[in-house]
Formats: C-alpha cells, sequence, structure tokens
C-alpha cells in the first residue's frame, strides 16, 4: 500500500510538474502526452503479442510522432487533426500494402505464409492498436492547443475528474461496496455498483467546483464568461463531469477486458503498485476524449 501511495504522489507530482513547464512552452505538454503514447504502444503491443497477435511494430511507434509534430507546428487543432487523419490513412495504405507483398511472394514461392481469410489480419491489429490506445491518448494533445489558459482548464478537468472518479469509488466501494452487487464481475470482480455511481458523484462534483473555479471566479483567466453564458457553462461543467466519470469507468473496464484476454494482470511494471502506463491513464485518455468534444461543440 505505502508503495502504491508513494508511487501515485509520483505520477501526481509529474502530471503537475509537466503541466506547470506548459508556462514555459505548450510543447512541454505535448512531450509529456508523446511520452505516454509510446510507452502506452509499447505495453500494448507486448499485450496483444500475449495474445498470439502479429503485428507492424515499428508502424505503431512511429505514429506518435507525426501526431506530435502537427500540434507543436501546424499552428491549429483543424491543421493538427488533418495531419493525424493523414497519418492514419498512409498508415493503414503502408500495413496493407507490405502484408498484400508478403502474401503474394509467399504465393509465388509456392507457399502463401497465410490463409486468404486471414489475409490483412496484421493490418486489422495493427491498426487496432494505433486506434486504442494511441489515438484515444492523442485526445490529450488536444485539449492542450484550446488556448493558453483554457488549456490550463481543460488538463485540469480531465485529470481531476478521473481522479476524483476513481478516488470516490476506490473508497465507497470498500466501505459500503462489500457483498454487494458487482459491475462488472466477469471484467473486473472487485468493482461494485456502489462504487461506480460514487465515482458518477465524484466526477459531478468536481465538475460544479471547476465551474466555480474556472467559470464563476474565472481563476485562470481563462475569459469563459465572454464565451459561454452561465446556464451554458453549467451544463457544460455537470455534463463533463458525469460524462467524463463514465468514460473514466468505461476506460478502466476497457483496459481491464484487454487485460483478461491477454492473461496479464498488469501492462508493465514501471510503476511499482500500479503497473504499467496503461493501468494508470486507461480511464483518463478517454475522459480527455469527453472533455474536448464537449468543449469544442459548446464553443463552436
Amino acid at each position: 500500500m505505502f508503495k502504491r501511495l508513494l508511487t501515485g504522489i509520483l505520477i501526481i507530482g509529474l502530471i503537475v510538474g509537466f503541466t506547470c513547464l506548459r508556462m514555459v512552452h505548450v510543447a512541454f505538454f505535448d512531450a509529456f502526452v508523446l511520452i505516454l503514447m509510446i510507452i502506452a504502444g509499447v505495453e500494448m503491443i507486448n499485450a496483444r503479442k500475449k495474445q498470439g497477435k502479429t503485428l507492424f511494430d515499428k508502424l505503431i511507434l512511429l505514429y506518435p510522432v507525426p501526431v506530435f509534430v502537427g500540434y507543436v507546428f501546424s499552428g491549429s487543432v483543424i491543421n493538427a487533426i488533418f495531419i493525424q487523419f493523414l497519418t492514419l490513412i498512409v498508415l493503414f495504405i503502408c500495413c496493407a500494402g507490405i502484408e498484400i507483398i508478403i502474401y503474394a511472394v509467399g504465393r509465388k514461392a509456392g507457399a502463401a505464409p497465410v490463409e486468404t481469410k486471414d489475409l490483412l489480419s496484421i493490418t486489422k491489429d495493427t491498426m487496432g492498436v494505433i486506434l486504442y490506445p494511441l489515438t484515444i491518448i492523442s485526445f490529450m494533445f488536444m485539449i492542450n492547443h484550446f488556448g493558453y489558459n483554457i488549456g490550463y482548464v481543460l488538463i485540469i478537468l480531465t485529470f481531476a475528474v478521473s481522479i476524483a472518479t476513481d478516488t470516490f469509488a476506490y473508497i465507497f466501494g470498500m466501505l459500503f461496496g462489500k457483498n454487494k452487487a458487482r459491475f462488472a464481475p466477469e471484467i473486473s470482480p472487485k468493482k461494485s455498483v456502489v462504487g461506480a455511481v460514487a465515482g458518477l458523484i465524484g466526477g459531478f462534483v468536481v465538475g460544479i467546483v471547476a465551474w466555480v473555479l474556472f467559470y464563476h471566479l474565472d481563476l485562470l483567466n481563462a475569459g469563459l464568461t465572454s464565451m459561454l453564458t452561465i446556464t451554458n457553462s453549467v451544463a457544460l461543467f455537470s455534463m463533463i463531469g458525469i460524462v467524463g466519470s463514465l468514460a473514466t469507468q468505461f476506460g478502466d473496464l476497457v483496459a481491464s477486458a484487454v487485460k483478461r484476454k491477454a492473461d496479464l494482470k498488469d501492462y508493465g511494471k514501471l510503476l511499482p503498485g500500479h503497473g504499467g502506463i496503461l493501468d494508470r491513464i486507461d480511464g483518463q485518455m478517454f475522459c480527455a476524449v469527453v472533455v474536448a468534444t464537449m468543449f469544442a461543440v459548446f464553443m463552436i
């Protein structure tokens, strides 16, 4: 327990540290996300290989680089998204092309390496890892580039909602969820319905507190009062709290499902007491999708 607590403090310290370095340049937080993507990519590659999957490893680990470059140097979120979409298309073409060539060469030699029905299976599995977890994590680039001060609001919201969800779910699940109905027993036996509901409440509370701090008091001078009405702002922050909490819990279940299928306890050993990077950010990355999407919808 002490090891887990100490590692948790160090993780929070890293998040706070890179967020503070953002004052020097937003690219520091981008670098943090890039590191997360690469490590998470390695962890997921290992997990999928445990399931007997064959992957184009180098193409998977190449993907975060143009995405990072797009957000740092393209000058706008729209341009960065276009670069990312183009990268996905190019990688798909490369994967499919390589696999078809391998198959064609094998047939010409008189021994095709795979059955026809399995053709493009490597491409499918490779693109699967590129989409989950890498593309999901890449939404953290987006929240970083909504605007200088707004970026701080979104980063804090993402991590605060997800951490509050996990904390409330853990504490109330331990106190009141024992011997109660399980939330998803076949995927994550320890999760209780009580804990899941408490997690939603925790996310909602963070959403309301964030509204008071960042809209009502305009603590970070993000200028949200000029962009949103009171009604819209309350709705936005409340929905981010609730839907972000749901997304956090969903992300945790998805990660657990993949681990169970691969017969893994953790994705790695990088974080003592926590496992791998994916064990720690499985919920945060889905929460980032919610935060980025909702702000984009409400701000347009």
